[in-house]
């Protein structure tokens, strides 16, 4: 028994081609390319070595295209590693780095990334965090923390007249 995709609606069969022809998502094209080609009458074996996929994802494919319609084409969420650090804590580092020093009781003017990081742990906004991630995390909301610039003052009470 040969496994096929049900009959196409005309809406679908020209979605599907929009899908090939338009879509940036590769995942989306890719499983177009299989229902299509199951559509036209190629058997599971021969759609797989077409498309460099293994017979077992094709089958499930053309199942879940049976069962779901478009929505197979879309591709699944993946599962991982959840996100360190919530949306609400980003927001809050975001407004701290925004915020001038001094007025949060801090005894210099202007934020360098190591100062925000010591700011934001003591006050509790997060456990730890890395400089590379607050750099990306501040990069992502438009922030900019300015270049701290140094100098050194001569105690020399013979300077003014030197300079002349």
């Amino acid at each position: 028994m040969c496994l096929y995709v049900r009959e196409l609606s005309m809406a679908e069969g020209r979605q599907l081609q929009q899908v090939l022809r338009r879509s940036k998502n590769r995942i989306k094209v890719r499983r177009a390319q299989v229902v299509l080609a199951s559509a036209q009458g190629f058997k599971v074996p021969a759609i797989g070595s077409m498309l460099h996929f293994s017979e077992q994802h094709v089958r499930h494919l053309v199942k879940e295209f049976n069962q779901h319609g478009l929505k197979a084409l879309e591709p699944k969420d993946r599962s991982g590693r959840p996100p360190k650090f919530s949306e609400e804590q980003i927001s809050l580092i975001a407004e701290t780095a925004l915020c001038p020093p001094d007025l949060l009781g801090q005894p210099f003017k202007r934020w360098s990334l190591e100062k925000l990081r010591a700011y934001i742990i003591k006050d509790k906004v997060v456990s730890s965090i890395s400089l590379e991630t607050l750099r990306s995390m501040l990069k992502a909301r438009k922030v900019r923390l300015r270049r701290i610039k140094t100098w050194k003052e001569c105690n020399d009470p013979k300077l003014p007249t030197k300079k002349k």
